[in-house]
């Protein structure tokens, strides 16, 4: 027997009536707690439907609104670079805010916002399945480089010599492992996805989400990301230099006399595309894994 029971015996041996009075005290407020929860429950039922309903009420309002923030700032944007034209201070300004945006990866519409660089746009789209094959292989590509080297030699008077010529082959392999697998999507359709980062790591059932980016005047988009829901990890397929190649962003090369602004102008892009990659994950750890519809960006 333990100290407690043993406690509790010799209090129930020295006063049993008021051992019976506590027992029966604390019955009472069992079944009074009981009976407080069975008349709570509709109304926290009806609570909770009332708020899931003002919810849905809400979201086609939530997203006029998150869209016309993103319209204002775009608008915002083409008066500055108006003014920019004429204006250094303006220009200054159109420079420092150039990246700013108006919604934050905890608003469902972040998606919609597109990353800007100057005139150029990114649009970005999100799509979320399911895992129902995966397979890894490893590929083998050739390469093969020649050199040639013309002989060379001295004549003078019809006396001298001349060397022969040579030339080599040089042939290299390198091994390259790509990642294949099949995704079913929201609607019940089932896609199939590549790409060749062996760090991803992902199997049959987990859930997905994938994230493209595509230019403003295109709407096929590149894989970029993905977000593993089950495990919780998200892998860069592309990063920010990457993708400021694929869309060419800024390709502008350093020459003698812009040297420091070009670098400066590339590494910020290239910071700015790492920080929106990151929100891009954080967006999709939020909303990726919800039960709604495949999210598509904004043209």
């Amino acid at each position: 027997m333990s100290l407690w029971d043993d406690l509790k015996k010799k209090a129930v041996d020295a006063n049993p009536e008021l051992a019976a009075k506590a027992a029966q005290a604390l019955t009472k407020a069992r079944d009074m707690a009981v009976e407080a929860g069975q008349k709570a429950a509709p109304v926290l039922k009806d609570a909770s439907d009332k708020a899931a309903a003002y919810a849905q009420e809400k979201t086609p309002i939530l997203k006029a609104q998150a869209l016309k923030a993103i319209e204002d700032a775009k608008l915002r944007r083409a008066e500055l670079k108006e003014r920019a034209r004429h204006d250094k201070a303006a220009r200054d300004e159109m420079i420092r805010t150039m990246y700013d945006i108006s919604l934050a990866p905890e608003d469902p519409n972040f998606i919609d916002e597109p990353f800007n660089h100057d005139e150029r746009q990114l649009h970005f789209f999100v799509v979320t399945g399911q895992v129902l094959d995966t397979q890894k292989r490893n590929q083998t590509h050739l390469s093969a480089s020649h050199s040639h080297h013309a002989g060379g030699g001295l004549l003078i008077d019809g006396y001298g010599s001349i060397g022969g010529s040579s030339s080599s082959m040089h042939v290299s392999s390198h091994n390259v492992q790509e990642h294949e697998f099949w995704v079913q999507l929201r609607d019940g359709k089932e896609a199939c996805f590549q790409f060749t980062n062996s760090d991803v790591r992902i199997r049959t059932g987990q859930t997905v989400s994938l994230l493209f980016a595509r230019a403003t005047d295109s709407q096929n988009g590149k894989m970029v990301a993905l977000y593993n829901h089950s495990s919780q990890e998200n892998f860069t397929l592309a990063g920010p230099a990457t993708i400021n190649r694929m869309f060419n962003l800024y390709t502008v090369e350093p020459g003698l006399f812009n040297r420091t602004e070009v670098t400066t102008t590339r590494n910020r892009l290239l910071q700015e595309l790492e920080r929106r990659l990151g929100q891009l994950a954080r967006y999709c750890a939020l909303h990726g894994n919800c039960e709604v519809r495949v999210i598509e960006g904004q043209g």
